[in-house]
């Protein structure tokens, strides 16, 4: 769509910004129903013993290799004196910068993929002028916990105020705030920051 589309304008930025639960908040997975693997926990083994892999493939297919090609193609549209940015949006849990996600196994997995590959791309993108990150958000005050919260009979401002309350200490965020960080990666004043996992979060990382 983009060579078609915008042919005669050059490409500056790509942002990898898809997410979902399986089952819970698109019913386009697949046909995978929600299912809380766990790595560990024995839940990947069914009753004969055999690893169930499906959901934990979708969530790299989905982070990790859209990651991956949307990158590439990205990369491959920007001039090589023009530069630009590649940025990616992860979760708290998915890196050492916070304690490990329990219940977030399988979509953490495949954000693991997008958050290692991320450096491999800032140290190869660099000489082009291209910066490659991948922000954090904290909690985040999107749809998505509308059908989440539907699972436990919840709505969505109880449990995203009761999950910002033990999680955030400056609070719930709104998506634009996420995207004025975004932008200024992509900015010239925010060009030399590269290959970092930027907690965006209003201190998560701090407590998570």
């Amino acid at each position: 769509h983009y060579d078609t589309a915008f042919k005669s304008h050059e490409l500056g930025a790509v942002i990898h910004n898809a997410g979902q639960y399986v089952g819970i908040t698109s019913d386009n997975a697949d046909g995978l129903s929600a299912a809380n693997f766990g790595f560990g926990d024995g839940s990947m083994l069914d009753a004969d013993g055999k690893m169930q892999l499906d959901v934990m493939h979708y969530y790299q297919r989905m982070y990790g290799d859209a990651y991956v090609d949307l990158m590439e193609r990205g990369l491959a549209r920007m001039t090589e004196d023009g530069g630009g940015s590649l940025v990616g949006v992860s979760s708290p849990g998915c890196t050492q910068q916070y304690n490990a996600n329990l219940g977030y196994d399988m979509p953490g997995s495949g954000k693991c993929v997008m958050e290692y590959t991320m450096r491999l791309f800032a140290l190869r993108c660099a000489a082009k002028g291209v910066n490659c990150n991948v922000v954090i958000p904290g909690v985040t005050e999107t749809d998505a916990w509308g059908k989440l919260a539907e699972t436990r009979g919840a709505k969505k401002e109880e449990l995203v105020a009761g999950i910002a309350s033990r999680l955030s200490p400056m609070g719930a965020m709104q998506p634009r705030q996420l995207g004025d960080a975004v932008a200024f990666l992509c900015s010239p004043e925010g060009r030399l920051i590269t290959g970092v996992s930027l907690p965006v979060d209003g201190g998560v990382h701090l407590k998570a």
